[in-house]
């Protein structure tokens, strides 16, 4: 049933198509589509509004979406606004304040709480759903359920007004426009349907057209010709199942209609690419009874038969194709634009697509059916409840529809009086004779006809047309469109009025004009007003009043106000909207003299465009600028940037100021920063086409590329010529140059790896900007021994900083002067946060080639040992830094070795591992070894640039961090247990349950798989955790837990032995110091508390403790060796046994054998009747607890 009702608006659509084709009968097949495209919306004098042509039916249910995006933070705004003719409540429409938005339906508003208010600069997509049935209506932002709000109310009004971007009242046929709540900034994709769509439908069609208000240049009108949707490149949306809708004329001797199907299926796979399938064509007979373009009947009777036999009949068509894969939008609506529009030659004859009633709209579903979707069966009503179905499509009504509904959609009242009412008027007029002059002819005929009763004539344009034979007599007919200014009381009377007038035959001396009267439709338009706008010139301010079409508003000039200035207000003949014209400033004199003048000149929205052309001119004469002139030129640049939308054309007239300003001679150090952060701010927000735009002035560039995240692979800009006075000469490559650049003055090459900071929001392009500098005085050296001898390149993506890359970018620079070899060489960059208004730094960039006339230099970091717990995240020196990274790969190499020494030592010698300690003690050490190893070369693998190896890489490191610290907690656990609770614990499996503890892979898994595309990120020279919410959840909670816990273990165990040594005989308080010493160290380093130090590195103490981190925890295995080997006596002794030879070979080791655990096993012998399990499990917890106190205290 939907697929049906879709069917009857196509038709519906190519019937009122035609009677406005003669508008465009030059301009070929134009794409009538927006979509890829925005409007400005920042106040006046640019409004945009549904079209007359434009009808919305009443609904009983409805969706309605729009996206749009704020530049400048008003505190309320308007979104759109949808009011019946002549009433002030709002019908349906969207507003906002602050952290709130506001719907509107019914006249009653609804409020919206938002979490935060909407952010500048970023696309926001709103859509509001409502059902007379559910008595609901649903806000959805960016797909996401907002809120749910009961509301009653049987229908939507139909036939209203509707403007983006701001509100509006219509009285007396007016448009009244309301500022101070207008939307400052863009919006595209406003579409309606005449039915419900749940959230996941919205999501799902966000790429297809409405079938109420589609975004199209049929539906919406503007209020002056510049006020031009504009392309914008990060606006793409993919869909694939398209609907194309044209009226096709056939020459051919062939008349069934099947075989006129098989000739369409003939010219579409002739024309189409491979990428486009066709699903199904539909044809029909065209019902049109009006013919602007051929002035002649379109019914099948009325079709012409050429002198060849071949019949030129006119015909409905509609076509569903599928496009694989599927592609953006406005690209596939032109392509196939593209394709229709020439003449299809074939055996039979010649096919054609009338100009201006090829359409291609995205659609949700293909249609199967064999019927033709065209057939209908005369004109739906519009009043009733089933019009929502029938007439939702907004692309113009027909002429004989709006003949029945005056009374609904134009109302005729002008509030009592005589007032200016304005109407389009197209007609085919005959002429019995080939005049000299037609146009003068025609014009003449109407002047006569219409001024005698109050009615002007603007905006004549004439088209001729072939010459037809009618009973025996030649016409000679003419397409006409105008307006007429009418003085009347009643706009319908006034319509018929004209009609009457116009029908009538008219004879001068052997001219006979003739219109016949269905060749004639008058249509009544509500062009507004010109809406009143301070206007800076160069002659002063002139605050130009709200005025009406055809009328010229007069103002005083500023400087001599004896003498006045004029505008007039004109009647668009393409638009029917009222705009102003360029206004007469001859009488009036220059106010602005100077520069110093500038500052008098405030800078809005709608002047940006004139005050940068009042600058340029200004400065383009200019030999020498003083430090106050530049500080004004510069603020005042400054001000359009962030309060104006750039285009190309204002962005090279900006490039060309700040080239003449570098050109004068003038002291520019203070003013770098800002320069360069003008130019940034022109880069980041000018709309241009396409995916590419350049600017070049003498001494400077700008480059411009939106890339694909996707396809990005690198990319090098360049400048392969330059001289001072003469703009560069530029080129890009969308590939970066791993080795340095030859045969340019200056290039700079991005690798791959920089995709990793662009955004991951598909809807909206990265853009990266290049820069080149004739180095002149812009950059000063503050080093008084070095001379800057290159020239100056950056590059830059908006709004993203980019630091860290593992993989360097590349910059080869030719010298200014040839160098000598005995010549100091420096790569620098200039640093904008440096005191004094910036200055060149070296940090990160190294030179990496360098001969007599160029050098390449490289920019990249290096990661030190401390990343593993780098708290503070503070930046440290260069120097620093370097030394850093040298004493914590010699501190991990170390340890390393020394922990290898030591597993091999107590897997070698059995007895070594007999007890608890010991088994813990390897474990450790196996944890610590791998921490060490997987560190060394964590730079190394980083360096491939591969995304998989450097996550598995940071997966291991973060493993065994973790294994290494649950080991240190289970060798403090076991202390408390040994020391402390001794007898009264009761394990079974001890060393498997710390076994499976220790190295269980989920206690470290669980988290780091729920976030594995979250905090790993290879944009650095070091595979580690660089998302800082996972790195104080994953490593730094679980660190601190177990350093609290061994700090408490720490102090009681250090209790417990100092009372177990109270108990004995005290040796001397020199040997007792040193022994409490070693033990304090043994068990700092066994339970890992000098991991303690990153909590202490703030401040101005950061550098000393991560000197001292870096130190002692690489060497951690190293110690351990020390203390838990090598300072072993048991340990030594089996090193003897089995190692050494001759006199230091012990000569009985068998009672020393025994007496490594002695004390236990005397226990057994006393106790051999104590057989359970329970018994046993204790006797070894008390044997290990004695074994712990000797390796402690020994």
């Amino acid at each position: 049933m939907q697929m049906k009702m879709d069917s009857i608006r196509v038709h519906m659509s190519i019937t009122t198509w035609l009677w406005i084709t003669s508008l465009h009968m030059c301009s070929g097949s134009p794409n009538l589509s927006y979509w890829g495209r925005k409007v400005s919306l920042m106040g006046q004098p640019c409004y945009w509004q549904l079209s007359d042509r434009c009808v919305v039916p009443e609904l009983k249910e409805l969706s309605v979406c729009i996206t749009f995006q704020r530049d400048l933070g008003t505190s309320d705004w308007t979104a759109f606004d949808y009011k019946q003719r002549g009433k002030l409540s709002v019908e349906l429409g969207l507003t906002g304040s602050r952290k709130q938005l506001k719907v509107w339906l019914f006249g009653k508003e609804n409020t919206v709480d938002l979490v935060e208010d909407l952010a500048l600069h970023q696309w926001h997509t709103i859509c509001l759903t409502w059902s007379a049935t559910a008595k609901k209506l649903q806000v959805y932002l960016n797909d996401s359920s907002l809120k749910e709000i009961h509301i009653n109310g049987s229908q939507l009004a139909g036939c209203g007004m509707l403007t983006l971007g701001v509100s509006h009242n219509v009285l007396g046929g007016v448009m009244n426009y309301e500022t101070g709540k207008e939307l400052m900034g863009s919006a595209t994709l406003f579409r309606m349907w005449s039915r419900v769509l749940a959230g996941a439908e919205l999501a799902a069609l966000r790429c297809v057209e409405g079938d109420v208000v589609r975004w199209s240049q049929r539906d919406w009108s503007k209020s002056a010709s510049y006020c031009k949707a504009e392309p914008d490149s990060n606006l793409i949306c993919e869909w694939q199942k398209y609907e194309i809708a044209m009226i096709v004329s056939i020459e051919s001797k062939l008349q069934e209609k099947e075989k006129l199907k098989i000739i369409l299926q003939n010219w579409f796979k002739d024309t189409f690419h491979s990428n486009i399938s066709v699903h199904g064509i539909f044809i029909s007979s065209s019902r049109q009874q009006l013919d602007l373009e051929l002035g002649e009947q379109l019914e099948v009777q009325g079709s012409r038969v050429s002198s060849n036999g071949t019949t030129a009949q006119r015909y409905d068509c509609l076509v569903h194709v599928e496009v694989t894969p599927k592609k953006d939008v406005w690209a596939v609506q032109e392509e196939i634009q593209r394709c229709l529009s020439p003449p299809y030659h074939h055996a039979d004859g010649v096919v054609k697509a009338s100009p201006g009633s090829l359409t291609v709209i995205s659609v949700e579903e293909l249609s199967n059916n064999t019927e033709s979707p065209l057939h209908t069966t005369g004109p739906p009503a519009l009043s009733t409840a089933s019009t929502t179905v029938q007439l939702p499509s907004c692309t113009s009504v027909p002429s004989s529809v709006a003949k029945e509904i005056p009374d609904l959609c134009n109302p005729d009242y002008t509030d009592g009086f005589f007032q200016d009412t304005f109407y389009r008027v197209i007609l085919n007029a005959s002429i019995n004779i080939t005049p000299t002059n037609p146009e003068n002819s025609i014009q003449n005929w109407l002047n006569v006809t219409l001024n005698p009763n109050h009615m002007t004539v603007l905006n004549f344009v004439m088209t001729p047309e072939l010459p037809i034979s009618e009973k025996f007599l030649i016409l000679h007919r003419y397409t006409c469109t105008f307006h007429v200014q009418a003085q009347s009381l009643n706009v319908t009377e006034t319509k018929k009025l004209i009609v009457s007038l116009l029908t009538k035959p008219y004879t001068t001396g052997s001219e006979f004009i003739e219109v016949l009267p269905g060749h004639i439709n008058v249509s009544h338009i509500a062009p507004g007003s010109c809406p009143d706008h301070d206007q800076h010139t160069l002659q002063g301010l002139f605050p130009w009043p709200k005025t009406e079409p055809q009328d010229t508003a007069i103002v005083l000039c500023e400087k001599n106000q004896l003498e006045k200035a004029t505008r007039f207000c004109k009647l668009d003949g393409m638009t029917d909207i009222a705009m102003w014209e360029p206004p007469d400033l001859s009488s009036c004199e220059r106010i602005v003299d100077g520069i110093a003048d500038l500052d008098k000149v405030n800078v809005t929205a709608n002047n940006s465009g004139e005050v940068v052309d009042l600058i340029g001119s200004l400065v383009s004469n200019q030999t020498n600028l003083s430090h106050s002139e530049l500080d004004t030129v510069l603020n005042k640049l400054e001000d359009v940037v962030a309060i104006s939308p750039i285009s190309p054309n204002m962005g090279e007239n900006i490039m060309e100021i700040l080239s003449d300003i570098l050109h004068c001679k003038a002291d520019l150090v203070s003013f770098t920063n800002k320069i360069l952060g003008v130019i940034e701010s022109v880069g980041d927000q000018m709309d241009f086409n396409g995916e590419t735009h350049n600017m070049t002035v003498p001494s400077m560039a700008l480059q411009l590329v939106n890339v694909n995240s996707s396809q990005f692979r690198g990319l090098t800009f360049g400048v392969s010529s330059f001289t001072s006075d003469n703009s560069p000469q530029i080129f890009v490559n969308e590939t970066f140059v791993e080795k340095p650049f030859t045969g340019a003055v200056a290039s700079i090459s991005l690798p791959s790896v920089l995709e990793n900071f662009f955004p991951q929001n598909n809807t909206v392009r990265p853009r990266i900007q290049f820069q080149f500098f004739d180095s002149g005085g812009l950059f000063k050296n503050p080093h008084d021994n070095m001379t800057l001898n290159t020239y100056v390149v950056s590059a830059s993506v908006t709004n993203i900083n980019v630091s860290n890359l593992h993989q360097p970018i590349i910059i080869t620079l030719r010298h200014l002067n040839r160098v000598q070899a005995q010549d100091q060489r420096m790569c620098v960059y200039w640093d904008v946060s440096k005191s004094g208004g910036g200055g060149w730094e070296s940090q990160g960039c190294v030179m990496w080639n360098t001969d007599d006339f160029q050098t390449t230099c490289q920019c990249n970091h290096l990661t030190h040992f401390g990343v593993l717990l780098d708290v503070s995240k503070a930046p440290i020196s260069e120097l620093d830094e370097q030394i850093l990274v040298i004493l914590s790969f010699v501190g991990c190499g170390l340890s390393s070795v020394f922990l290898g020494v030591t597993l091999l030592t107590y897997l070698a010698f059995e007895k070594l591992r007999q007890d608890y300690p010991s088994k813990i003690l390897i474990n450790l050490c196996v944890a610590l070894l791998g921490l060490n190893l997987v560190f060394l070369v964590n730079s190394w693998l980083a360096s491939f640039d591969s995304r998989g190896l450097c996550v598995g890489v940071a997966a291991i490191q973060h493993f065994f961090v973790l294994a290494s610290f649950t080991w240190m907690g289970l060798e403090a656990l076991h202390m408390y247990f040994a020391l402390v609770k001794v007898f009264n614990v009761y394990v079974p499996s001890y060393i498997l349950k710390l076994c499976a503890f220790g190295w269980d892979k989920d206690i470290y898994g669980s988290e780091w798989d729920e976030d594995s595309q979250n905090p790993l990120q290879d944009t650095s020279p070091f595979c580690w955790v660089q998302n800082d919410n996972a790195f104080y959840v994953s490593v730094m909670g679980f660190i601190i837990l177990v350093l609290l816990c061994n700090m408490s273990v720490f102090g009681v165990v250090l209790i417990q032995i100092r009372r177990m040594q109270a108990n004995k005989i005290s040796s001397s308080s020199t040997s007792g110091l040193a022994h409490d010493l070693r033990v304090v160290a043994s068990l700092t380093f066994l339970l890992g508390l000098t991991w303690i130090l990153p909590f202490f590195s703030w401040g101005m103490a950061a550098i000393v403790f991560t000197y001292l981190f870096a130190i002692l925890n690489t060497l951690q295995g190293f110690f351990i060796f020390i203390f838990h080997c090598l300072m072993k006596e048991n340990v030594q002794k089996q090193w003897r046994i089995h190692l050494c030879c001759g006199p230091l070979r012990p000569e009985d080791y068998s009672d020393w054998s025994r007496s490594v655990t002695g004390e236990g096993r005397g226990r057994q012998v006393r106790c051999p009747s104590v057989k359970s399990e329970d018994t046993s499990s204790m006797r070894k917890i008390s044997d290990t607890s004695i074994s712990s106190v000797n390796q402690i205290i020994a």
